[in-house]
């Protein structure tokens, strides 16, 4: 049912789908202690699928709905240490070609989002520890970027699945940034991570697996989108998700109006707030 509200647009009852199949997956992974790494070992290869597509879709909608991911705790062992990739049933790489690590980092920038808010609400939050939690985060995501790939020696899935991670991770920077010092387009850091995420997206398309690469990053171009005055990406970003929109159905129509209107309530020179224009929305 996700994947029909998908195919509809990202809009719909998504949210109720999602958050039961999360609920199935939570109770399958507290059912086998003593941790979620020893649960995704033993299920079988189609519960271990449902798992871990519905922490990748719990995260993605955590985004939008700033939230805590419901599945965020099962991301790490007792002892709090996150699943790696190690072992081939912890890699989220078969599910959307994203490192796991990338996927945890990812997971921790909407937590981030949902504590700012909620401490925001009452007139708690600490920004020094804010900056101290954002800054942890991009520790982990910067410790995974390798630019030194031997992509003449990969397979074509190894290739398409690096230069994936490589977008997902420089657009986790940029929504990081953006938790961190709010929605402004000309704060050095976000301006730097979109054009690093432009870079990836472009080095993509010098390989027979471009459409591949770029299908699946309606989220990380639609944060890059909301979050850059920059003309030149802004008709970039827009010109992908219409080549998408023309050989696949989903949400990228949709997307590119949404876009649109952030950079229209963005003229008059306040910051918007792109995830709550996108909140009924689950993007990928």
């Amino acid at each position: 049912m996700v994947s029909y509200c998908l195919f509809s647009g990202g809009q719909g009852q998504w949210q109720a789908f999602l958050d039961s199949a999360c609920r199935f997956s939570l109770a399958l992974l507290q059912r086998n202690p003593p941790s979620p790494a020893s649960a995704l070992v033993s299920c079988t290869d189609s519960i271990r699928f449902i798992i871990k597509t519905s922490m990748w879709l719990d995260v993605l909608a955590s985004v939008t709905l700033i939230r805590r991911p419901m599945l965020l705790r099962s991301l790490y062992d007792p002892s709090g240490t996150a699943l790696i990739d190690g072992r081939p049933e912890f890699s989220m790489m078969g599910v959307m070609g994203c490192e796991t690590h990338n996927v945890i980092a990812l997971a921790e920038i909407a937590d981030l989002a949902w504590w700012k808010e909620d401490l925001g609400r009452t007139g708690s939050l600490s920004v020094p520890e804010l900056v101290r939690r954002g800054q942890r985060i991009e520790t982990i995501l910067k410790s995974t970027n390798d630019n030194d790939h031997p992509y003449a020696a990969d397979t074509e899935k190894v290739h398409r699945q690096r230069l994936t991670s490589d977008v997902f991770r420089a657009s986790a920077l940029v929504y990081l940034h953006s938790v961190i010092s709010g929605d402004h387009p000309q704060c050095p850091e976000i301006m730097d991570n979109v054009a690093e995420t432009v870079e990836c997206l472009r080095r993509a398309e010098d390989v027979r697996t471009a459409r591949h690469v770029v299908r699946g990053m309606v989220f990380n171009i639609c944060v890059c989108g909301c979050l850059t005055d920059e003309p030149v990406y802004r008709d970039y970003f827009l010109q992908l998700l219409q080549e998408q929109q023309m050989e696949t159905v989903g949400n990228c129509a949709l997307v590119c109006d949404l876009m649109r209107r952030v950079w229209t309530s963005r003229e008059g020179g306040m910051p918007v707030d792109w995830r709550v224009v996108m909140r009924d929305m689950l993007l990928v």
